[in-house]
């Protein structure tokens, strides 16, 4: 596959990061959208069930502590989320089909947008290498970046950083200079990332344990939205990212003559033996 070939390839797969990440903010607005209306649902009902409840006896102290937390608990975001009443329900109190098929599109949409970004990643790092570009994260281990546990906080940031650098013509002395849309887009993965992280947590914590931590359905629900939004906002930037690179690879590479590169290299330091 000669050069132009290649960078079409990258063409192609930008084109389909962009339309994953479009189709991916809008399933997950619509899907923010429909869980404030469960929350709102849920708080209509809770009051409903509170109002039919019986005025719990003066005398049955212990009764009446326990629905107090009952009803502490069902406030909460745990059982919000954990029993799955994040859907907005139709008559029957089942989840309605706009809020299932939302559901399935946000789900279709991100495996979608990580698959083509994946391959959109491996075939950027591969080009600049295949061109002679000297560079410190290769096609692979570019891509094995994302998923190596606690590694993974830094190493994508500096691999995108390096890649965008080395795409616009930069020297290999300023291959690690910032990059303010590439930090912007890691900052708003990792913020998104941590708070999303926490609230599973917290989640997880409720349901498997007896460490309950009763905060207001609405304030997890603001956390958990703010969350989705950093991410949403991040597959957009790493989709403006890659249409960037793209153009720049498309502009650069055919212009670079490999010898010149191999001629700019420092020559390997040589070790003469001498002969008793």
């Amino acid at each position: 596959m000669n050069l132009e070939a290649k960078l079409r390839t990258l063409r192609v797969s930008s084109l389909a990061v962009t339309g994953f990440a479009i189709l991916l903010v809008l399933a997950g607005l619509s899907q923010l959208v429909l869980g404030g209306v469960a929350v709102k649902e849920e708080y209509e009902r809770i009051e409903q069930l509170e109002a039919l409840a019986a005025p719990p006896s003066q005398y049955y102290g212990y009764q009446q502590q326990r629905r107090q937390l009952q009803a502490e608990y069902n406030r909460s975001g745990s059982a919000f989320f954990i029993e799955g009443r994040f859907l907005p329900t139709g008559d029957d109190q089942k989840p309605g089909i706009i809020s299932i098929i939302s559901l399935i599109t946000l789900i279709l949409a991100a495996i979608g947008f990580v698959a083509s970004a994946m391959i959109w990643v491996w075939r950027a790092h591969a080009n600049i290498r295949e061109v002679g570009i000297r560079s410190k994260y290769g096609p692979g281990f570019a891509v094995a970046s994302y998923l190596i546990p606690v590694a993974n906080f830094m190493l994508p940031f500096e691999a995108m950083r390096e890649l965008h650098n080395r795409s616009h013509g930069e020297s290999e002395d300023f291959a690690h200079s910032g990059v303010e849309n590439v930090t912007a887009w890691w900052t708003a993965v990792l913020v998104g990332l941590l708070i999303f992280s926490a609230m599973i947590v917290k989640f997880a914590l409720d349901a498997g344990t007896n460490l309950i931590l009763m905060t207001p359905l609405w304030m997890e629900f603001a956390l958990l939205a703010f969350a989705i939004l950093l991410l949403l906002v991040s597959a957009y930037l790493f989709s403006s990212l890659t249409r960037a690179i793209t153009a720049a690879q498309e502009e650069v590479l055919p212009e670079i003559d490999p010898a010149e590169i191999e001629a700019e290299m420092p020559d390997k330091p040589r070790v003469n033996i001498i002969g008793a």
